[in-house]
């Protein structure tokens, strides 16, 4: 089979796409082929190091990638919940490795959901790392309800899109950041204002949130914590191993989340029913082949990307 290799830690030409034995499974274990792999923020820090690059490198083939839609090619002794021909997707091996950037990865039960019909790979692939971000944050920290106001920062992203989608769906009134050219897009996820951060003082646009949800990190979070009513909660994304979050927001009668996602079986079927019934819309900003990955790399570090970007197989 192909796959995207990671040669040593670095830019993107550390990624070979090479043909590699397909990997063998064990009886507890499945064999999916995939028809489309994701690209996240966190490939792109392993792939220049990072926590999990160096256990990655000792493997005999470093691979990249843990979200992933594809179809059972076959299932172990002792797996029961899918066979040959199923219809998948889902946060593979995370926080482990799920080596998706490949023709065929291995995945446990635990791992997989149904894609369901009418829901094309594509939108499937897309609403793992990036949906389960989003789901979890603003439904399990966020709290989000009827009658809570929200500040989603990078609200045209890979996360943030998915973000305002799942704020609506709580029935929370949504405040969202972008720049001016992306508003048109970010009302059409369903925030109810928006905020041009290059032009306006989001802290002075939102104010007595009940819940800012950063995708942004840095001086955002001083400034969303004035943004924020007296006990309402900061998540932060980007600050996941950063305590200062937690520690600036209580001295503002605030609460600081540190979010890392879980991967549960039970928010991915509740994310397949949203795109079932077309309430959660994926954007897919580009899609490449295995043999641009590279260029898929390029594209994500260049920032500002809307939606999701794809590899497909």
């Amino acid at each position: 089979m192909k796959a995207a290799i990671l040669k040593e830690t670095g830019g993107v030409d550390q990624l070979e796409v090479k043909d590699i034995p397909t990997p063998e499974i064990g009886d507890d274990e499945i064999l999916v082929k995939t028809q489309v792999a994701s690209i996240n923020p966190i490939e792109i820090k392993t792939r220049k190091g990072n926590r999990f690059s160096e256990q990655l490198l000792q493997h005999d083939y470093p691979i990249l990638g843990w979200d992933a839609s594809g179809v059972v090619e076959k299932v172990g002794e002792n797996s029961t919940a899918f066979k040959p021909g199923d219809k998948v997707f889902g946060i593979i091996g995370f926080p482990g490795f799920g080596k998706t950037y490949a023709e065929y990865f291995v995945a446990e039960e635990k791992h997989l959901t149904r894609i369901p019909d009418g829901v094309s790979f594509a939108d499937a692939g897309a609403s793992t790392i990036a949906a389960i971000t989003a789901y979890q944050a603003l439904k399990y920290f966020g709290k989000l309800g009827p009658n809570t106001k929200v500040l989603i920062h990078a609200a045209s992203g890979g996360v943030g899109h998915y973000g305002v989608q799942f704020a609506k769906h709580f029935g929370a009134e949504v405040w969202a950041t972008a720049s001016g050219p992306k508003k048109s897009f970010v009302k059409e996820m369903g925030a109810d204002h928006f905020i041009d951060y290059k032009t306006e003082k989001f802290e002075d646009e939102a104010q007595n949130m009940d819940v800012v949800f950063d995708l942004i990190g840095g001086d955002y979070i001083d400034r969303s914590i004035k943004s924020l009513k007296k006990g309402g909660v900061l998540i932060s994304i980007p600050s996941a191993t950063n305590e200062a979050v937690e520690e600036k927001a209580k001295k503002a009668g605030c609460v600081g989340v540190r979010f890392s996602l879980k991967n549960k079986k039970e928010d991915m079927q509740a994310i397949a029913q949203l795109l079932k019934t077309g309430e959660l819309k994926p954007f897919i900003a580009n899609s490449f082949t295995l043999d641009e990955i590279r260029e898929a790399h390029k594209e994500l570090e260049k920032g500002h990307t809307k939606g999701k970007i794809l590899v497909s197989f």
